[in-house]
């Protein structure tokens, strides 16, 4: 088994500094695997003390010569904007709309509020701010065929659901 070769962006007492002040765990735990390639350790050793997996000491290694410890910093996904904020009120006004009756999927909801908002929300966050508001999804649900007796009892029995058609 080869040496691990790193590149020395930063000294053994700069990566000691940055493990202290640093609040991610992952990242710290990163360091800490490139600390002990610089003591000499090897990938098997790297493993057992930090009881990490060897693909992801590699992975840490490459990224820490190729950008220095900025690039093994954790990503945080989502927008880089972040998180839009929504008026509250723009909801509480579809909610008055809905209470007027009607049939009222999400797709409608996000329809009405680019119509009358010009904002473009998504799906989700439509339901979650709906659901905020104590409305409640009702789900289509089979009916029994109206006139025929028998077809309501198969129905009952659950003979009809999704086997049946016009």
């Amino acid at each position: 088994m080869s040496h691990i070769i790193i590149k020395n962006h930063d000294t053994v007492e700069d990566l000691k500094v940055k493990l202290k002040d640093h609040p991610d765990e992952a990242y710290k735990t990163r360091v800490k695997a490139i600390l002990l390639a610089m003591k000499g350790k090897k990938r098997f050793e790297i493993v057992e003390q930090l009881t990490v997996d060897a693909k992801s000491v590699t992975t840490w290694i490459a990224r820490y010569n190729e950008g220095g410890t900025a690039a093994l910093v954790s990503n945080k996904g989502g927008r880089p904007e972040g998180n839009p904020k929504w008026d509250n009120d723009i909801f509480k006004e579809l909610a008055k709309e809905i209470d007027k009756g009607g049939y009222w999927s999400v797709p409608r909801m996000q329809e009405w509020l680019k119509k009358h908002h010009k904002k473009d929300i998504p799906e989700q966050t439509v339901w979650y701010r709906i659901d905020q508001l104590n409305y409640s999804y009702k789900g289509a649900r089979p009916h029994p065929v109206q006139g025929s007796k028998e077809r309501q009892e198969a129905f009952k029995k659950g003979a009809l659901f999704n086997s049946w058609s016009r």
